[in-house]
């Protein structure tokens, strides 16, 4: 058979594409672990349609894929488990468009991380995801293992900065999902895809967001001489309502590796050294760095030291760029474990590493993203001492296991693969890795995309409990775990009480709507019940040392906002009517508001759902939300530029977008919804919020008053409203007042304004807002 796929091959790929001999085969077996495996053939596409072309026969002959970038892996992912193909993206290498108007850049999935960053630094752009590895690892690779970096802290990982993908399914079948545009109508498949580490499909072009370059950056070495002390300096500093853009910490273990080699200038007898980096705008870059100063003084910091020129900064990067190969002064090999836990764990995570390298006799060295708390123990060993690895694999399950024990997570960017897919049970329910593996299944039903990677086989999961249901039918059954309302509508009691009602809907064969506060419910079916959850309103966690809170689903935004509020901090989602709208449905629509310029949207904010899936293949109902909270800022301002012709603020838009200035929102609203507010009945006017430090505003103030009057636009005035009270206006807008359907485009940033100046032309007394 692999003889026929063999010739079969041949006709669709180049010659030199195919690999048989055995060597070369064995070059292709492994990755950055333990892990090794012997394809029984690769082959090196350089097309979709060659890789389209070569699924489909392999899904012919039933021989397992497995997609490989530059193998810098980390967690067996690439490493052919079960034999079959390896299908190497290394030949697919192009940048196919860098789109600056619109901030985008689509790449195939062989373009090397680094490269793109150099593409995009002529032109005074960055793609932010930016790995340790990122010099010869490949884009492909990171949307497979959703991989960080440093500058993840500020800026999220890959997930974050993927819009869209091309991925050829097990069968060949080419699926494209998102795109330049935001909003994609339909599920999220991109966010599904990221993440998925091969085993969906194999992905072959990654449409990305890039961004200017920041006006300013400062990047600070800190040197302690204790370990916690340094672990408490990095929660003082987020706890002082700073994000700096990368939050870095190496202990003496790796200082001495990296010193041997790279001659970074870290102290030998140091303890801990942080590498701090803050970027954004000139204004307030020294009261941050006054801030961050004073939180390590107050953590007994040995010195503080601030990079002068480029050549420093440089070479404090050097060290921890270079950290993880320095290792080799110290040993053989290393075991590069990865995990993650909340930022407040890390000084007794820490110090609970370093007693289990003790007790194994093995020497640990840490160097991790300490801001998000994102760990690296580097487990330094001989792998030509059997005794020694059998210790070192002891360790990893110790570590992967304390993870858990402190509420963190297997992985923070390196994937499962095989290394770590035996510790899924241990984190998971049953019913939570079945859920997983319907959406594998979904995906690839045959099972021959990197099997034996990330999920346990599903004969080795454990058969969940089942839910006992009451008797009868759904209009019986439901009274005993729900009340109805006037209206008729089930209003479950409390979270088991959703599982239930769900679960007897399903078995009945009755449909059910879910609701929430009502704000974006649709016509409802004649034969369904209505299911509302606002009685699951209680607000369960909120834990502002780690920025982020648990709530049920039916809690309403100004809930949240009373809660965080006494800390300084906020929940930057402001969607349409946040004072009586409820997380799950804001959750449930993706939506975000306009203040997503700055902050994201939901699936950049959401760190955890908790769902009731009552028969297993429904998507089901949404029960409890984790999301990220902000510090608030220093200083709020809104500033509102009228224009006769929409197209006249186009100039300025492209400006504004191109340049390192950051503001929370953009509106452009028409004559209507300027009436609509009590405004100007007769002019357009283009809105924008700033946010953040009080002086970075009044600079992004001075900035746009000059870019507005250099293109003959006037002044901006200033509104007399409240900051929050004119936003929440604005988003609140409400067509029916005017006897207009509301209705929703999405359109890249470039094709805005003149979008929104045809729209509004065909009626001109519909309201309408744009936001580019």
């Amino acid at each position: 058979m692999l003889s026929s796929l063999t010739e079969q091959l041949r006709d669709i790929l180049p010659a030199d594409a195919i690999l048989d001999d055995p060597m070369q085969l064995a070059l292709y077996g492994y990755d950055g672990t333990l892990y090794e495996g012997m394809p029984e053939l690769v082959v090196l596409p350089e097309t979709t349609e060659q890789v389209a072309a070569a699924v489909q026969a392999c899904d012919e002959a039933r021989l397992p894929l497995v997609p490989r970038g530059a193998a810098t892996s980390l967690s067996g992912g690439p490493v052919p488990q079960r034999g079959g193909v390896v299908v190497a993206l290394t030949r697919m290498d192009r940048i196919l468009e860098l789109d600056y108007d619109n901030q985008r850049a689509v790449v195939q999935p062989g373009v090397i991380n680094m490269d793109l960053q150099t593409a995009l630094d002529g032109r005074g752009y960055l793609y932010a995801p930016d790995p340790a590895s990122q010099a010869v690892c490949t884009i492909g690779g990171n949307v497979g293992e959703n991989s960080g970096g440093p500058h993840c802290l500020k800026y999220g990982v890959t997930t974050n900065h993927v819009l869209g993908v091309e991925m050829v399914l097990a069968d060949g079948q080419v699926l494209r999902t998102g795109g330049k545009a935001l909003d994609w109508p339909g599920y999220d498949l991109t966010s599904v895809i990221v993440g998925s580490e091969g085993t969906f499909g194999i992905v072959t072009e990654i449409t990305c967001r890039i961004m200017p370059v920041p006006q300013s950056i400062v990047t600070m070495l800190a040197i302690f001489d204790s370990l916690q002390e340094a672990s408490q300096a990095v929660s003082d500093i987020i706890a002082d309502g700073l994000i700096p853009a990368t939050l870095e910490m190496m202990d003496n273990t790796m200082i001495q590796a990296v010193e041997k080699s790279l001659k970074a200038g870290y102290p030998l007898d140091a303890e801990a050294v942080l590498i701090i980096e803050l970027d954004g705008l000139q204004a307030a870059m020294a009261q941050q760095v006054q801030n961050i100063k004073a939180a390590c003084h107050r953590n007994r910091v040995r010195r503080f030291q601030v990079a002068q020129n480029e050549e420093e900064r440089d070479l404090l990067w050097k060290g921890r760029k270079g950290a993880f190969g320095a290792v080799v002064n110290i040993a053989p090999s290393k075991l590069c474990t990865d995990i993650a836990v909340p930022r407040t764990e890390l000084p007794a995570v820490l110090k609970e590493v370093m007693e289990i390298g003790r007790k194994w006799g093995i020497p640990i060295g840490n160097v991790f993203h300490a801001g998000d708390g994102n760990l690296h123990p580097q487990v330094l060993y001989d792998p030509r001492d059997e005794d020694q690895v059998t210790r070192v694999m002891a360790i990893d399950e110790e570590i992967t296991q304390l993870a858990i024990a402190r509420g963190g997570v297997l992985t923070g960017e390196h994937g499962i693969g095989c290394s770590k897919r035996k510790y899924m049970p241990q984190m998971f329910t049953p019913q939570e890795m079945l859920a997983m593996w319907r959406v594998k299944d979904a995906f690839d039903p045959e099972f021959i995309c990197n099997p034996g990677k990330v999920l346990p086989d599903k004969d080795d999961i454990e058969a969940p409990g089942e839910l006992l249901l009451p008797e009868g039918n759904f209009a019986s059954a439901g009274p005993e775990v729900a009340v109805r309302n006037e209206q008729g509508w089930f209003q479950p009691l409390d979270e088991e009480a959703v599982q239930k009602i769900l679960a007897v809907a399903h078995r009945e064969g009755q449909p059910v709507v879910l609701r929430g506060a009502g704000t974006k419910l649709g016509p409802i079916p004649e034969a369904a019940q209505v299911v509302s959850t606002q009685r699951l309103n209680r607000i369960l966690d909120y834990d502002h040392e780690n920025l982020t809170i648990t709530a049920q689903c039916g809690v309403n935004f100004g809930q949240i906002e009373e809660a965080v509020s006494a800390h300084e901090h906020m929940l930057p989602l402001r969607p349409r009517f946040a004072e009586s709208c409820t997380l799950g449905g804001v959750v449930a629509c993706g939506e975000a508001g306009p203040h997503r310029l700055l902050y994201g949207g939901p699936r950049d904010l959401v760190t955890g759902i908790k769902a009731a899936l009552p028969d297993g293949s429904s998507l089901g109902a949404i029960l409890q939300v984790t999301l990220r909270t902000r510090p608030r800022p220093e200083a709020f301002r809104t500033l509102v530029l009228w224009v006769e012709n929409p197209l006249q603020t186009r100039p300025l838009l492209a400006e504004l977008l191109d340049s390192p200035l950051h503001p929370s929102a953009i509106e452009l609203l028409n004559p209507a919804a300027c009436r609509l507010l009590g405004d100007n009945d007769n002019q357009w006017c283009l809105l924008i919020g700033l946010e953040g430090f009080e002086a970075d505003v009044e600079q992004m103030t001075e900035q746009l008053g000059s870019m507005a009057s250099e293109r003959g636009l006037g002044a901006w005035d200033e509104p007399n409203d409240d900051y929050m009270m004119l936003w929440s206006r604005v988003t609140d807008l409400d067509p029916d007042s005017v006897g207009a359907p509301m209705l929703k485009a999405s359109c890249p940033l470039s094709a805005t304004v003149a979008l929104a100046a045809e729209i509004a032309a065909l009626d001109e007394q519909v309201p309408l807002r744009a936001a580019p």
